[in-house]
């Protein structure tokens, strides 16, 4: 806590810009956020860096990545759509291109790739 000189009162800081403020300022004039009077070690890591997501599969269009993420997420998966060119330009798989990966957490890739591949088999059954 970084005293004030005049008053001997911590100076706030942003938790999030890291800018340093006055005493009796209450809210970050950028962003808004509550002020902290202690701001975190820099080199904590972030909530990105704590929660890896990893491709458990890559469908062939739009659809069929739809689908695979509804199945995913009515069994309480996090996951999210890529692909590597907007399907407003490229709305078809060609080589490829028109692929859309399908990420979950880390620690979920497993249960994942179970769940997609008896939700393929029990649709190519019907």
């Amino acid at each position: 806590m970084k005293p004030c000189a005049e008053r001997g009162k911590p100076v706030p800081f942003c938790p999030n810009c890291r800018s340093e403020y006055e005493v009796g300022v209450e809210r970050c004039q950028d962003c808004e956020s509550p002020l902290v009077d202690e701001l975190p070690p820099e080199d904590e890591p972030g909530v990105e860096d704590e929660v890896p997501f990893v491709v458990v599969y890559e469908a062939s269009g739009d659809k069929e990545a739809l689908i695979v993420k509804g199945v995913l997420e009515s069994e309480a998966i996090e996951c999210s759509l890529s692909s590597d060119v907007p399907h407003t330009v490229v709305p078809l798989n060609i080589n490829g291109l028109g692929a859309v990966r399908i990420s979950v957490l880390e620690k979920d890739a497993e249960r994942a790739k179970e769940i997609i591949e008896a939700y393929k088999t029990e649709t190519a059954e019907e």
